[in-house]
């Protein structure tokens, strides 16, 4: 299946990139053209993990204390809750 979507992604940049070659583009046209491209690339890439500002005379609740501190639950597994999280923070 990924085989599949990645010859389509090719055959469709391949099409692109004809279909850009019959243009009669000058040289500030294919500038801002590459400025483009490489702008949307940008933005995709610059996530950043932003933690919460926690404060220094910051004192946990009994409650809180419960749910994060002590062992963990049977049959808990930690990797794949971690692995999940990462998946999750990455959309």
């Amino acid at each position: 299946m990924k085989n599949t979507s990645t010859y389509q992604a090719s055959a469709a940049m391949s099409n692109l990139w004809a279909y850009l070659q019959g243009l009669s583009l000058s040289s500030e046209d294919k500038h801002w053209l590459a400025d483009k491209l490489l702008e949307k690339k940008e933005k995709k890439t610059k996530k950043e993990l932003v933690f919460p500002h926690i404060e220094e005379n910051f004192k946990m609740s009994p409650e809180l204390q419960k749910m994060v501190l002590g062992p963990v639950p049977e049959g808990f597994d930690i990797d794949k809750e971690l692995e999940q999280m990462w998946e999750e923070r990455a959309k």
